[in-house]
This record gives structure tokens, sequence and C-alpha cells, in this order.
């Protein structure tokens, strides 16, 4: 027995061995499958040492903008964050109180280095917040706790949010909203908000008491928490959610602008009113706020409620509504449809459409971008650069006092008063009746190692070029664009980041889809072979 058991012992080493060595192959074949068709950033990730590979990796445009009433942020596709305009409070985050007619990069926290890492950024009246590597801050003026930090002192820099009642500090937060002087985070479950509560726009059931730290935004019943938040929106004074599929409001009243059928001010959320005033209002995945009016879009419908002396509601009259009036079509004809974003101006609405983008409302000094200057109360066409055509590259859209900007891949585009600033186009123009280039990107260059830089061609927000020779090993490669306020081309400021890596493989190792076959059919052969051994093995135990 004793022998027949070491037999047994060393033929179930050897079987366990066999497992062992199958599992390792599948797991190295997964590993090098799964890495040679990762393609994010860098494309593709490795070629010989005598150069030659054409590689094309991600450059940088604006993807977001986000206007306040006089300052604005973009956010790059590399997840940072420039700014421009007024700078009296602090509002534009680089470290100064300085006014900026070209775009400046923001600052990191405490003003070290500069926000990275950033998924969402939101203007309010002179403050700002973003997400920053899942951390929300925020910088600008304070005087009414609007920053969230416990004390009411302005922040030149980015600060971080404190949690509820001034302890450790926010997390798990999605979505953000800054409004006049009062702001708005949700993780998805709660709203959190804080600043200014002169008209309970807190929604804590309390009216006049400011807090300088966030509190919890209660739900209908005016005692417990609002839930299942899936989008916020701010105004002057009011906050909007969509909470359980149905949109919600609460604070200032005065135009209507809660669309509860009322102008009475709300300490807590109520249910918007259904169109027309019945039920209530949802099917919704989009808000905006102006000043004293909103909008909620399903897409397919918009409906807007609040002021509409200057035709904001565009709805073909200029009466304010105290619950939702659906938006005509472009001209009056029909109604919205095909709507994909909202913004709105302390005046003015925007929104972007499959067709291109639209606005209505107010049009002092050309904010509707329509090549006039003359307000409509239904939806016109914003035009294309320069007037040419229509807008139909835009991305993001929003508004500020009177002016309006929209992110697309050529740049940040402005268009009615910008009193030489605020489109952050190097004070080229006071004001435009149709949209001028604002801040932008032009690619520079692609270096290699430390290796001398390399001019890329470009195609959108794809760089590419080759690479030349080098040693074996990975490198990494940093690409650099120049920024520019609008056309201005004198003295722009650069930024560079790292693009990614490269591995430069040794003369013998092959890439493409020929080595990754013969690779595939080396794994396969490998493992076959291991269960072949496997099944051997179990045969001579049998015997």
């Amino acid at each position: 027995m004793t022998h027949r058991g070491q037999g047994s012992s060393s033929t179930s080493l050897q079987i366990r061995g066999a497992q062992w060595l199958i599992s390792a192959i599948a797991s190295v074949c997964l590993i090098l499958f799964s890495t040679n068709s990762a393609q994010a950033v860098v494309t593709p990730t490795s070629g010989p040492v005598s150069g030659g590979t054409s590689v094309t990796i991600e450059g940088i445009k604006f993807v977001k903008v986000s206007v306040g009433v006089r300052h604005a942020l973009g956010l790059t596709s590399q997840g940072t964050v420039y700014s421009w305009g007024i700078n009296g409070y602090g509002e534009l985050g680089d470290g100064t109180t300085t006014n900026r007619s070209v775009p400046v990069q923001v600052k990191g926290i405490g003003g070290s280095g500069y926000l990275v890492g950033v998924t969402d950024i939101s203007a309010g009246g002179w403050f700002s917040l973003a997400l920053t590597n899942g951390r929300l801050v925020s910088w600008g003026v304070n005087s009414q706790g609007t920053l969230g930090v416990g004390n009411f002192t302005n922040s030149s820099v980015p600060v971080v949010v404190v949690g509820v009642g001034g302890t450790g500090e926010l997390t798990g937060i999605s979505s953000i909203a800054a409004g006049f002087s009062e702001a708005y985070a949700s993780n998805g479950t709660n709203v959190y908000a804080w600043g200014n509560n002169t008209f309970g726009q807190l929604g804590n059931n309390q009216i006049g008491v400011n807090s300088s730290s966030p509190v919890i935004v209660l739900g209908t019943n005016g005692t417990s928490p609002l839930t299942n938040v899936t989008a916020l929106a701010a105004g002057s004074s009011f906050g909007l959610a969509i909470s359980n599929g149905s949109v919600v409001s609460w604070g200032a009243n005065y135009s209507g602008n809660l669309g509860d059928g009322t102008t009475t001010n709300r300490p807590y959320p109520v249910n918007v009113l259904g169109a027309g005033g019945t039920g209530t209002l949802s099917g919704i995945s989009m808000l905006a706020a102006g000043e004293s009016f909103a909008l909620a879009s399903s897409g397919n419908a918009t409906y807007a409620w609040g002021e509409n002396s200057v035709g904001a509601l565009g709805d073909g009259t200029n009466t304010n509504s105290y619950s939702p009036v659906q938006v005509a079509g472009v001209g009056g004809s029909g109604y919205l449809t095909g709507v994909t974003a909202l913004g709105a101006g302390l005046y003015q609405s925007l929104a972007i459409t499959s067709n291109g983008a639209v606005a209505w409302g107010s049009n002092v000094q050309g904010s509707l971008g329509n090549n006039s200057s003359s307000a409509s109360n239904t939806p016109v066409r914003v035009v294309g650069l320069g007037g040419q055509g229509n807008l139909t590259t835009a991305t993001s859209i929003d508004g500020g006092e009177y002016y309006s900007l929209a992110a697309s891949p050529t740049g940040v585009m402005g268009w009615g008063q910008s009193y030489s600033i605020l489109f952050g186009d190097g004070g080229a123009v006071s004001s435009s009746l149709v949209p001028v280039l604002a801040p932008n990107f032009q690619p520079d260059s692609i270096t290699v190692d430390s290796m001398a830089p390399i001019t890329p061609t470009v195609s959108g927000n794809a760089w590419s070029f080759t690479t030349p020779a080098h040693s074996a090993g990975v490198v990494t490669l940093t690409a650099t664009a120049n920024v520019f306020g609008g056309t201005t081309a004198a003295n722009p400021s650069s930024v560079s980041w790292n693009a990614g890596s490269f591995t430069y493989e040794a003369a013998l190792a092959k890439t493409g889809s020929t080595s990754l076959l013969s690779l595939g059919l080396a794994s396969a052969a490998a493992v076959l072979l291991g269960v072949a051994l496997l099944l051997a093995l179990r045969r001579q135990q049998k015997k």
C-alpha cells in the first residue's frame, strides 16, 4: 500500500502540474490577446527598432463648455480645464484675480500643478465647480458659502468641497450644477446643496439660513432625502432635478420658474407639472435653467416654463407660464425634436439637435447667433463659423449674460456680447452676431522619448507620425499643442501631455496581424499539448 500510495501521490502531482501548466498558458494567452487588442490611446502600440511604423495618438480638443455670468470653463479631451473672462473673485482658478481674454489653465487643488482627470465642470455666477479624479472642487467667490468648504473666504485656486456638516469631503459625486450663488451635487442617490438660501434654494426645508458646507436636499415630502437622482440643473436661486423619473424643483419661484403652477417659493422640492398643467413631467433626460426659466427635454420633446418676456420659453408667445409648455420647432413650425443637449444663458435658451444648434429668447448683441439682434420666441438656427451655413458640429452649448459659447472639434465658438474678453478670443471682437473662433488647440509636435520633436499629420483629433529608429524598449510619447485665443497668433501658450507609450521590439520580433495569428496558433498548440499530457497521465493512473 505504501508503494501504491507513493505512486498515486506522484501521479497526482503530475496531474496537478499539468493542470497548472494549462492554466498558466491560458492566462498568458489571455493577457497577450488583451494587450494586443487594446487600442485605447496609441495605435499600434509597438513596432521594430528600425522605425518606420505609422502611429496614431489622441490629440486634444474642447469637449464641453460651461458659462457663468461673465466667465467660462472649457473641459478638454485630456481631462484638463481652461478658463477665460472676468476674474474679480478668482473664478478662473488660475491663482489670480486678473481678467483673461485668452484661455488659462485651471490650477490644481491648493494651487499645486493643474487640475487633471476632470470629468465634469460647471460655471456659476462668479464661482466654478469641477470633478477631478473623483473629488469635487470649487473656486471663486465665497461670501455666501458657495464654495462649500466650511468658510466664507474667496479662493482663486480649487479647494475641496467638504462633506455634510463640514466633516470629511463629498464622495461618489457623479453630477454637479452651479447656480447664481448656490451649488448642487449628486451621487445618484442623494442631492447635496450649499451656499445662499434666501429663497429656500438649498432644499432643506429652511429659508434664509445660508450654509458654507453641504446639506442634504429633501424629497417632496419635506422630511426624507430626495432619492434616485439622474440629472441636475441650477438657475438663479432655484434648483432642478430628475428624481425617480420625474422632474422636481425648489427655491425661488418669482416667475413660475418652478413649474408647479404657482409663484410660491419652495424650501424643498415639488413636482413640476406636466405640459398644460396636467400630471407631472416625466420621461425627461436633460435639464437646463436660465435666470428665471427652466428647460427640460426627452430628446423628442422639449418643454420650458417660467419667465418669457423675451421669448425664452420658445412657444411662440411672450407670456410667462407657471407650468411647462412645449417648445416649438424652428421658425414656429411643429415642435422641436432630435435634441441631444440643452443650454441656457441668463435670458436665452440653447439646444443642439440632430440638424444643428438652435437658440431662442433674448438676442442682445447677437446672443442667438443667427446674424440678427432681434429676439425670437421660437427657435432659430445658429449659423456656422463666420456666418457660413449652420452650426452643425457643436458637441456642447451654454450661455452667459448676453453671449453664448459652443464646443466643437474646431475649438470653442462664441457669439453675442463679448466686451472684448468673454469669448476668450484674445479680444478680437467686442461683439458678434455670428459665431467666431474662440479658444482652440493647434497641434505642435510629438516627441518620442527625448528625441527631436516630430510634426504630426492631423485628421480631426487623431495625430499621426512615423516612428524614428530607436533602441529596444518602452518609450514615452509626449504630445504638445499650442493654445490659442481665437485667431490670435501672437505668443500662444502651449501644453504638453503624456500621450501614451510605444514599445520598440528587437529585430527578430514581428508586429501586425501575421504575428498575432502566429502567437494565437502557438498558444493554442501549447494548450492542446498540455491537455494531451493531462489525458495521458490520467490513463496511466487508471492502469
